[in-house]
């Protein structure tokens, strides 16, 4: 019977015990990982210079993202840090493509013409876009260790290249420079 009621109680312990608590995003405190602050500060910086470069030197064309590739010794979602430069250069109507999903498109274009598709719902033929420039970035780190400190100056660089000239247009820079107390250093 005990064993019974303990099986029954257990799990409400360990839901009760737990508490999630959400705070403001612009409140972040920084951490010894790469964190809110760092993924915010790049997407405001990175997504404001690029718009601004966009709207007043390039004027025309669209723009592909290619992956940020990660190069420190930090798990880094980059995925997240493009998501949000690309969320809010869409807001300020930057043009962006997406080639990656060109085959699906194809096929249900394809689809379209076999006349099983409504006329006023098919997809035209000949509206893709194709990117003028791709935008590449990359995440570098120097880490030196100083009286039990973990220095880490971290580099986070987004470039605007050229499609025709392969000529690299527009770059940006965010950078970081983090201190914390390492544990148990010395032993």
């Amino acid at each position: 019977m005990r064993i019974l009621i303990l099986s029954f109680l257990l799990p409400f312990l360990f839901v009760s015990c737990s508490s999630v608590s959400y705070q403001k995003i612009d409140k972040a405190k920084a951490t010894k990982q790469w964190g809110v602050l760092e993924v915010k500060e790049t997407a405001r910086s990175m997504s404001h210079s690029l718009s601004t470069y966009y709207k007043s030197d390039l004027k025309t064309g669209y723009l592909e993202w290619k992956a940020i590739q990660n190069s420190t010794s930090e798990h880094i979602d980059t995925k997240l840090i493009s998501n949000e430069i690309l969320n809010q250069l869409t807001k300020d109507k930057v043009p962006f493509v997406d080639t990656s999903i060109r085959e699906e498109a194809s096929a249900e274009m394809a689809f379209g013409k076999t006349g099983m598709v409504s006329a006023e719902s098919r997809l035209a033929v000949g509206k893709f876009k194709s990117p003028s420039h791709k935008i590449k970035g990359e995440i570098n780190e120097v880490v030196n260790y100083e009286s039990g400190s973990r220095i880490q100056y971290i580099t986070v660089t987004l470039f605007l290249v050229s499609l025709e000239t392969n000529q690299i247009v527009w770059s940006e820079q965010t950078n970081f420079l983090k201190t914390s107390r390492v544990e148990g250093y010395g032993l």
